[in-house]
């Protein structure tokens, strides 16, 4: 790839990165993201420096009042937005630029737009897309900037005609800087990922150390609020139509426990709903009662039945709803959701919560009923009956139907759980809605007629029945537990997860679940899809955890956590310290003693084999001495071996005194080299021996006493030459 490509690619990523990022935001329609990838695609293969000479002058400067005409028109009648009409606004400036792309400016200019872009797009969102867009914004730009400022230098030297260009192929003309040398590709790529690691690097412990500010539209969805379908703070019976299933995501939840420890069924309680008219549930206390707050959480309760608690972490998606959720019996909710207000029913609303993303903890008491512990004839608060046991004017089979499934029931609580098992085995669950609008009563017209519907026809069914055996009861809305992910850990909730069931009131424990709905049919997905969606959403879970939720609190914990770890070692290292000091003083004193020789001397077979193999190993002139005897012991027989033994300790005796061998040297050229060296004479007559014997007729002689004797005098004359300070250089032998 040559430069001139290579700028190319380079700058066309930094611009598609941008344009991803505020993509990814969802602040753009689809029409707008279609038009822009046509626009950017296209521009790659049209010669725009053609484009942009046919085009007349008067065309340019007619643009400035086209785009603010354009932007007038969409803010008042397209998108009658400013954000939207700002965003398109600079779409179109980037789409026309791409267009005429020619000079230096229009590629600055470029830049500056795709900058613009990933700035809009941090303030906009908190989704883990953005931190990819950013990544490959980061590597794009060191890469675009470094080549952009060798096209201008280049550029400037050729005007000054400093650089005299020469004749070269057409692919090659236009740049100067691939006529001596192909373009370093490779390097280039290398160098832009090299500092794009140093600038992350470099920016992580200032995002740990610098002071947190949280601003408000950090907490702004990434897209459109989310209406949820199946959890509504009304529930209307006698609608004709399909519920409309969607998998998108309404919030993960954390918790302290396995899947394995959690009970069957657990769900996430939202909203109770006691009044019923006949035909829809709602509330009839909305007032907000005061919740006390005892530290970082709000005391909902004042003790608990159980012991087995558990806490979850919620990461809750932009809702339509400021409905605060949590598994029943909710104990404390965390101060992390800002105002928090309850009403009668026990239902938890958060000021903030309503559109924006929240995060917060939440303690549930797990605790189950237990049928021998629920007595009859306890007394219900008076609030509690008459808001829940309150009946419109309903068919009269559907009061026959509640006493005879429960004449047989003994108890209270098994009237109940008859009334639960009838409805979930004699009806059919469906999400289309069948029914006459206008019925009087479609709660019996699902008992009698239709008997098929969806959660909210079970749960109503079953309250009703509850109602009219004298059993206070409530339809309550909330989610499932989810889908459980492995690799995030953590469980997904998704729209299709909305759920109705029923909440009857039984002394001491006070509000007991029921669900009489059916198994509900689970949505089909390959393992593969399963994978990636998990793999997605735990990537997700963390960027929004441990990068959008990290706040000042966060900051001091790890700080105080850093300084706890200082504190640790600096103290582990003191006594590491002071242990050695009072061991050496010990010791000290054991060496001055006046036994501690003879015992030491007495032990020699002890000390002694240590000594001399760490003599051999620090002493580098005894261990080449050493392994050279023992070499010339080992092979005794072989002449040859020998002679080469000793040649290498002669060599080894050279080298250490800075007298190298050179590359394509035979052994005679380098110790005639050597014959004015002091040395040289000994080194010649060793070299000689060695030469007749490796290279001589088989069965040579070699005189291991003459050997020994030449490198023993080699060795004194090396040593004689430093000392008189007469060896010559290296390079001058």
């Amino acid at each position: 790839m040559n430069f001139a490509r290579y700028f190319r690619a380079s700058s066309y990523c930094l611009i598609a990165s941008g344009f991803a990022a505020l993509a990814a935001t969802g602040a753009l329609d689809v029409i707008s993201i279609l038009l822009f990838s046509m626009i950017l695609a296209g521009s790659w293969f049209v010669n725009t420096d053609r484009l942009r000479q046919r085009t007349p002058s008067w065309a340019f400067n007619s643009l400035a009042l086209a785009f603010l005409c354009f932007f007038a028109l969409d803010y008042g009648f397209l998108s009658r937005a400013f954000l939207p009409a700002v965003l398109h606004l600079l779409m179109l400036a980037a789409a026309v630029k791409l267009l005429t792309l020619s000079k230096d400016r229009d590629y600055l200019q470029l830049y500056c737009i795709s900058f613009a872009e990933v700035l809009a797009a941090s303030a906009l969102t908190v989704s883990a897309a953005f931190i990819l867009c950013f990544v490959a914004f980061l590597f794009s730009g060191v890469s675009t900037l470094m080549l952009f400022e060798m096209r201008r230098s280049n550029a400037r030297l050729r005007n000054e005609a400093r650089v005299m260009p020469l004749v070269a192929q057409p692919e090659l003309q236009g740049t100067g800087l691939e006529l001596f040398a192909p373009f370093p590709a490779r390097l280039v790529s290398a160098t832009s990922i090299g500092i794009t690691l140093l600038i992350l690097l470099g920016a992580i412990p200032l995002f740990f150390l610098l002071p947190r500010a949280t601003l408000g539209w950090h907490r702004q969805p990434s897209g459109e609020t989310q209406f949820l379908s199946g959890f509504s703070d009304r529930v209307e019976l006698g609608q004709i139509g399909a519920i409309k299933l969607s998998d998108a995501v309404v919030m993960r939840v954390k918790t302290d426990k396995s899947p394995a420890e959690l009970p069957a069924g657990l769900k996430w309680r939202g909203l109770a709903l006691e009044y019923y008219d006949g035909r829809a549930w709602s509330r009839s206390d909305t007032a907000p009662h005061p919740i006390p707050v005892q530290g970082l959480f709000y005391k909902l309760e004042d003790s608990a039945q159980g012991t087995d608690w558990m806490h979850q972490t919620f990461f809750v998606e932009s809702l339509s709803t400021n409905v605060v959720f949590a598994a029943r019996k909710a104990l404390a909710i965390s101060r992390d959701v800002g105002a928090l207000h309850r009403d009668s029913g026990e239902n938890l609303f958060a000021a903030q919560h309503l559109q924006k993303k929240l995060r917060y903890s939440a303690v549930s008491d797990l605790i189950r009923p237990d049928p021998a512990r629920i007595f009859d004839q306890a007394p219900i608060p008076p609030g509690i009956r008459n808001t829940c046991l309150q009946l419109p004017a309903l068919d009269p089979r559907i009061a026959d139907l509640a006493n005879r499934i429960t004449q047989r029931a003994a108890s209270r609580y098994a009237k109940a759980r008859a009334l639960e098992d009838y409805v979930r085995s004699h009806y059919a669950y469906s999400l289309t809605l069948r029914g006459t609008p206008k019925s009087r009563d479609p709660l019996a017209m699902f008992l009698f007629d239709v008997r098929e519907g969806h959660c909210e026809y079970f749960a109503s069914a079953m309250t009703v029945m509850l109602r009219q055996i004298g059993i206070p009861a409530r339809l309550v809305n909330g989610f499932h537990i989810g889908e459980y992910n492995r690799i995030g850990r953590s469980w997904i909730v998704r729209r299709y997860h909305a759920h109705s069931w029923v909440e009857a009131y039984f002394p001491p424990y006070g509000w007991t679940e029921f669900d009489p709905t059916p198994m509900e049919p689970q949505q089909p997905q390959s393992a593969f899809l399963h994978l990636i969606s998990n793999l997605t959403d735990a990537v997700d879970l963390w960027w929004w955890e441990g990068v959008v939720n990290y706040d000042s609190s966060q900051q001091y914990r790890v700080v105080r956590s850093l300084f706890a770890r200082v504190d640790g070692f600096e103290r582990r290292a003191g006594a590491l310290w002071a242990f050695l000091r009072e061991k050496g003083r010990t010791e000290i004193g054991r060496f001055s003693s006046p036994g501690f020789a003879s015992a030491v001397l007495g032990k020699w077979p002890l000390w002694a084999p240590g000594l001399a193999l760490a003599s051999f190993l620090l002493i580098k002139p005894l261990r080449r001495r050493l392994t050279g005897l023992a070499k010339r012991a080992w092979r005794r027989g072989d002449a040859r071996a020998v002679a080469a033994s000793f040649y290498e300790e002669a060599l080894s005796l050279l080298r250490a005194q800075g007298l190298n061998r050179a590359r394509g040297q035979t052994p005679l050229e380098f110790a005639q080299a050597l014959a004015p060296h002091p040395a040289g004479k000994f080194f010649l007559d060793l070299t000689r021996m060695y030469n007749a014997v490796r290279f001589g007729p088989p069965g040579a002689r070699f005189s291991h006493s003459e050997a020994d004797f030449l490198l023993r005098s080699l060795h004194a004359a090396l040593r004689r030459a430093k000392s008189d300070r007469t060896l010559p250089e290296a390079s001058q032998v």
